[in-house]
Order: C-alpha cells, then structure tokens, then sequence
C-alpha cells in the first residue's frame, strides 16, 4: 500500500504543471463623449437611428417611422424617404417637442421622379437650384416635404413600438434634444430601407 502511495506521489511530482490562468481582460475603456455627430444613418428595417460621433462613438436610439412602407414618392403618401440628405436647418419647436428637418426631395429624388414622369422640368429645375444655393428645396411639389426628425410630442409619448408619423423619423422627445445639440445644420443622414 505504502508503495502504491508513494508511486502516486512520484507520478504527480512528473506530471506537467497546470497551465496558468489567462491574464485577466482589462475592462474595456468608455466610449469618448461625443461632442459632435458626424454622419446620422436611419436603418428603416431596424427601427435605429445610429449617430456616429467625432472621436469614434456611436449612439443608438429606437425610431418610429411612418405608417405605409417603402420609399417616399409623393405628396402625401405618408412614406419616410429613402436616400442621402442633410439636416437643413435650425431646430423649431412643433408639437412633437422639436423638429430637424431634413432637405427633401434630393436632387437624386428629382431626378427619379423626371425620369418617372411623376415631375416637370420646372420642379426638377427648383429643386436642383435650391441644393446648388445651400437651401431647403421647394417643400410644394408633387415630392411632397416638410420631412425631419422630431420628438414624441405628448399624444405618442412612449408609442416608438408603433409606426404613426406621416413620412417623418420620430425620436424620444430626449433624443431630440439632444440631437438639436450635437447634429448642426448640414449634418449629412442617410436613410436605408
């Protein structure tokens, strides 16, 4: 018995040390502030609203969209936009709290809608003119407009699990003050199915 003890003794003196444990992961440090949105990008299909930030953040924030689906073609067909726009000026007060609004119809749109026949060359020619001078494009045209982003207002406070808006993106009314601060006109959103 003593030497069946021993024996185990001399195996476990020969066997191979453990490895060592891994070395601990430091945590990961937190995202630099952001002090300035670079690029906004809407993911119709995700519900998301993505602010990507000067130094590298990112923030995300739920959006509700518009009650039809697919992209914006005309005055009143209650769509969101699909395509590459600009915050197109300072924020107003609206009974959604605040609203962004954003410079459709692109001159992309316009030319969709010529080609389609949906516009004249004298809407096609307004349109254009106003993104070469810097400015909202005609907001009347058979584009429809008056689109941005806007808060909840108090008849949807909490309601971003449902689509209601008429071809706007909705934040909470938080988010959108806080993207009154930090996405400046001219901050470029681009808008995906």
């Amino acid at each position: 018995m003593r030497r069946a003890v021993l024996f185990a003794l001399w195996l476990t003196a020969c066997a191979a040390k453990p490895p060592a444990a891994p070395p601990a992961v430091p945590p990961a440090p937190p995202p630099p502030p952001c002090e300035r949105v670079l690029h906004l990008a809407v993911q119709k299909s995700e519900h998301a609203l993505l602010a990507d930030c000067e130094g590298g953040a990112s923030i995300r924030f739920p959006v509700a969209l518009s009650r039809e689906k697919g992209a914006k073609r005309a005055n009143g067909d209650q769509r969101v936009p699909e395509g590459d726009y600009q915050i197109a000026g300072p924020a107003r007060e609206s009974r959604f709290h605040r609203f962004l609004p954003i410079d459709y119809p692109s001159r992309d749109d316009a030319a969709r809608a010529l080609a389609e026949g949906r516009i004249g060359r004298r809407e096609h020619d307004a349109i254009v003119r106003a993104h070469r001078a810097h400015r909202l494009p005609p907001q009347h045209t058979a584009l429809g407009g008056g689109l941005g982003l806007h808060g909840e207002g108090e008849r949807w406070k909490g309601d971003l699990r449902l689509d209601w808006t008429d071809g706007c993106i909705a934040v909470t009314d938080t988010a959108i003050d806080w993207l009154v601060e930090h996405a400046p006109p001219g901050t470029p959103i681009s808008i995906a199915p």
